[in-house]
């Protein structure tokens, strides 16, 4: 059985061309939950009308959510109501290729040691056209056929899988505990990490969806910020998830669990300067920046995070 869980907050203007390259795949899913994370926009009218007008009511299930979740939570809440074997995490403003799902499904049929697979995707701007010109981190549009297996240590502090490109098996649900890591790290990376703990998690270089790039999309907005700084609060409680979310990975891994527990200290100390301001303990980090490098795989990049933590605790801004 086959499940697409998709969460949906304020998605009116592209919600109808996700849902559409999903009823249009040369497979059909046998359910799709939709959550609604409180919507204040025309979501929701979108979302039946849809499921209305292709009679999908039997198949499709539509939630509206009491309060807020917020998005990783949002997920969990659709996760836990999929009763597929195989589970697609989908966003609300992508389109998928129409073999998008029968791809992936074949190849989980014949490497059943893999618990979650990931594709690669095009970006694509509000209008559908197709962008070259932006400059993301491990952003490839391999399309070979070809698979790279992902491993625990590649996803230390670094969340670079992204969710609408993947499924997974349903055995990773009941290791899923609720842990909220919306601030820096999100539910995609947490269910890869499990993936790669409880077995195997795999990149198929194969280019199945359309990921878009539009003005109200929060990864753009990142690569387009013109301050050096965010919120000073995101930082700070991004590192406490950070280490919650690392300490229980750890405690499901064997051959990678000392290396994720040195990167739990590092961040408690990351954390002990945020709170504290003392500028020896920030000073005393440069000794941590191979942690620090686990960012953005780069020396460059480990001193970039390294300074930022200095302009965040001390509320410097560019």
């Amino acid at each position: 059985m086959i499940s697409v869980c998709i969460a949906t907050y304020n998605g009116e203007k592209f919600i109808e061309k996700q849902l559409q390259s999903i009823l249009d795949q040369t497979i059909t899913v046998d359910e799709v939950i939709i959550c609604d994370d409180c919507s204040t926009d025309n979501t929701p009218q979108i979302v039946k009308a849809f499921v209305d007008r292709n009679s999908l009511n039997e198949r499709w299930g539509f939630f509206v959510n009491e309060k807020n979740l917020g998005y990783c939570l949002n997920f969990y809440s659709a996760i836990a109501k999929a009763k597929g074997d195989l589970i697609f995490l989908c966003d609300q403003d992508d389109i998928w290729s129409k073999d998008k799902v029968e791809v992936m499904c074949d190849y989980m049929m014949t490497h059943t040691d893999t618990l979650v697979l990931a594709s690669r995707y095009q970006l694509i701007d509000k209008d559908d056209n197709r962008i070259t010109n932006l400059k993301i981190p491990y952003y490839s549009l391999l399309n070979d056929g070809s698979v790279e297996d992902i491993s625990v240590n590649s996803l230390i502090g670094c969340s670079w899988v992204r969710g609408f490109s993947i499924c997974f098996r349903s055995k990773i649900k009941e290791f899923l505990v609720p842990i909220d890591v919306k601030s820096i790290l999100a539910h995609d990376w947490y269910i890869c990490c499990l993936g790669t703990t409880l077995g195997k998690a795999t990149i198929l270089n194969r280019v199945l969806c359309y990921y878009r790039f539009h003005e109200d999309n929060v990864s753009l907005s990142d690569i387009n910020r013109k301050e050096f700084l965010g919120s000073r609060e995101k930082r700070v409680s991004g590192v406490a998830e950070s280490i919650n979310a690392h300490s229980y990975i750890a405690t499901l891994c064997k051959k990678e669990k000392h290396t994720i527990l040195r990167f739990v200290e590092f961040e408690k100390k990351r954390l002990k300067f945020l709170n504290t301001k003392n500028p020896f303990v920030w000073l005393s980090l440069v000794f941590s920046l191979t942690h620090y490098k686990r960012y953005y795989k780069s020396v460059k990049g480990a001193f970039r995070v390294w300074l930022g933590d200095l302009f965040y605790g001390y509320n410097i801004n560019f």
